[in-house]
């Protein structure tokens, strides 16, 4: 089932549970709520469905990791010369899909010291607590990752991003390791969002946003399957 409709804060999730309670679904039997770390989210899906767990996607973990390290990057490359392709390179991961351009950035960069390379070595040792097969082991992991990140980049100004994403996992840690005894995640959602995105390139935008949603619908919907059975 898909559902969109205009907006991002606590109406949007009022509206679901409508469309949940119109379409002879229960709303108060919502179990889990998987989604981002967005404060004003969190407290709608609190407010709105009180009984569901709710569990914070790895994929935003990364993401905000991910992010915090752009904005590094973009600041220090004012102040110093970076190693080139490093830009791309410290999107991938260690070892993985890297050119050969991209393997001597990230030696460089290692080599170096630069706070870029911090940020980096930050974002990659999320991987170690992904990787956690257990929820013990992932509690165990996770705090030694905010220990070791949080010394990592005391005193340093420009890892300001890397400090506040520190900080954003931190607090929502005890969601973040629902992950381990979850069985749902946002990946077919972030697929689909990729796709969704693309339509609206190759449309160069809509007119209104209504419009994007009879797309998103029309995308979403299994027709192939439907056509398929007739």
């Amino acid at each position: 089932m898909a559902f969109a409709t205009p907006g991002k804060g606590k109406e949007t999730v009022r509206r679901f549970k409508d469309f949940l309670a119109e379409h002879n679904g229960k709303p108060g039997k919502l179990a889990e709520v998987v989604c981002d770390m967005s404060p004003a989210f969190l407290a709608a899906v609190g407010e709105t469905f009180p009984d569901a767990s709710v569990t914070v996607d790895w994929f935003h973990v990364v993401q905000l990791f991910t992010r915090s390290l752009d904005q590094v990057r973009k600041c220090e490359a004012r102040l110093v010369k970076l190693p080139s392709a490093v830009r791309w390179a410290v999107l991938k991961a260690k070892k993985k899909n890297l050119t050969a351009k991209q393997e001597a950035a990230l030696a460089e960069l290692e080599a170096s010291g630069l706070l870029t390379g911090v940020a980096w070595q930050i974002k990659e040792k999320l991987r170690w607590v992904r990787i956690a097969p257990t929820l013990q082991a992932a509690r165990w992991r996770l705090s030694n990752f905010i220990r070791h990140a949080r010394e990592r980049v005391t005193g340093a100004p420009l890892l300001a991003p890397v400090f506040t994403a520190i900080e954003t996992v931190e607090k929502q840690k005890d969601r973040i390791l629902q992950r381990w005894a979850s069985t749902y995640s946002n990946a077919r959602l972030e697929a689909l969002n990729g796709i969704f995105k693309a339509a609206r390139a190759r449309a160069r935008g809509y007119r209104n946003t209504h419009t994007f949603i009879s797309m998103i619908y029309l995308i979403a919907a299994p027709l192939g399957d439907i056509l398929k059975s007739t």
